[in-house]
C-alpha cells in the first residue's frame, strides 16, 4: 500500500491491463480512468520521452521524490532533458538513465473563474485570485498476516483531509514551501 504513493507505481497502474490485475469490474475500472490523466514512463523506448519532447506544453515531469519543489514544467522540460542526457555520458554500462528516475504527467486542467482570497503567513492582507484547489484524503488501513498466506483486512476506512489552495498562476502546490494555503471547504 506505500508503494501505491510512488510516481513510478501510479504509472504502471494506470495501463488499463495492469488494473485488471487488481479490480474486477470493467465497469469500475472505466469509470476510475475517466478521472485520470496520462501518466508516461520516461525510458527511451517508452512514449513519455517523445512526448515530452514534442509536446511539453501539455506535461509535468515528476521525480520520485515528496515535498514540492522538485517537478519540472512546460518548456522547461527539453533543457532538462538534455542536461540529463549530457550528466548520462559518464554513466556505467547498465546504470539507468537518469530520466528514468521520473515520470511523464500530462496537466491537470481544472475549471477557470474560481476565485478567493488568500491569505498568506508574513503577509501583510490578503489578496483576491483566480484559484485551484487540491483535496487530500488520508484513509488508515491495518492488515493482519493469515497463517497459511495472504491476509484478512482489520481496519480500511478514512482518517481526514487536508485542503490546499493556490493561485492558479503557480505551478507548485506545496503549503511548507509557500506556494499555497491551507484552506477549508464551505459546504452549503
Amino acid at each position: 500500500m506505500q508503494l501505491s504513493g510512488a510516481k513510478k507505481v501510479q504509472q504502471v497502474l494506470s495501463d488499463r491491463k495492469e488494473l485488471e490485475r487488481f479490480v474486477d469490474s470493467s465497469k469500475e475500472r472505466d469509470e476510475m480512468m475517466k478521472s485520470w490523466v496520462g501518466l508516461f514512463g520516461m525510458s527511451s523506448n517508452e512514449q513519455g520521452d517523445k512526448l515530452a519532447r514534442e509536446e511539453s506544453e501539455r506535461f509535468v515531469l515528476k521525480p520520485q521524490r515528496e515535498g514540492g519543489g522538485n517537478n519540472i514544467y512546460r518548456s522547461d522540460i527539453p533543457l532538462f532533458l538534455s542536461q540529463l542526457s549530457e550528466e548520462d555520458k559518464g554513466r556505467e554500462r547498465g546504470e539507468p538513465e537518469g530520466k528514468e528516475g521520473y515520470i511523464l504527467m500530462e496537466l491537470i486542467q481544472p475549471p477557470e473563474g474560481q476565485t478567493q482570497v488568500l491569505v498568506k503567513a508574513g503577509e501583510g492582507e490578503g489578496r483576491r485570485a483566480d484559484v485551484v484547489s487540491e483535496l487530500g484524503v488520508y484513509g488508515v488501513c491495518l492488515l493482519e498476516e493469515l497463517e497459511g498466506g495472504g491476509c484478512e483486512v482489520r481496519v480500511n476506512r478514512e482518517s481526514g483531509w487536508l485542503l490546499r489552495t493556490k493561485g492558479r498562476e503557480s505551478d507548485e502546490g506545496g503549503i511548507a514551501v509557500g506556494f499555497s494555503v491551507l484552506d477549508s471547504p464551505l459546504l452549503v
